[in-house]
C-alpha cells in the first residue's frame, strides 16, 4: 500500500505505520486480546473507560478507548489466525 510500512515483531505481532492526514498529531493502535471480554473487564476495574464492545464483521469484535490528546487504541477479539 502506498504511504505504508510495516514490521513483523513476533510470529503474530506487526507494527504498521501510514500516512492519514485527518489522524496527522494523533494516533490509532490495534491490539489482538486473546479473550476481549475479559480485557475489557480487566480494564474497566483498573479505573479505564473502555468503549462498549462492537461486532464487526466476520466475527471480529472491538472496544476502543481513547486518551486525552485524541489517541485511539483499539482491542481486537473473536477471530482466528492460523500461521
Amino acid at each position: 500500500m502506498p504511504n505504508l510500512a510495516e514490521w513483523r515483531l513476533t510470529d503474530t505481532g506487526w507494527v504498521q505505520v501510514f500516512v492519514d492526514g485527518e489522524r496527522a498529531g494523533r494516533s490509532s493502535f490495534n491490539l489482538a486480546v486473546s479473550d476481549l471480554d475479559e480485557h475489557v473487564k480487566g480494564l474497566r476495574g483498573r479505573g479505564f473507560v473502555p468503549g462498549e464492545i462492537q461486532d464487526a464483521t466476520n466475527g471480529v469484535r472491538l472496544s476502543t478507548i481513547e486518551d486525552p490528546d485524541g489517541n485511539t487504541l483499539n482491542f481486537i477479539g473473536g477471530f482466528r489466525v492460523d500461521y
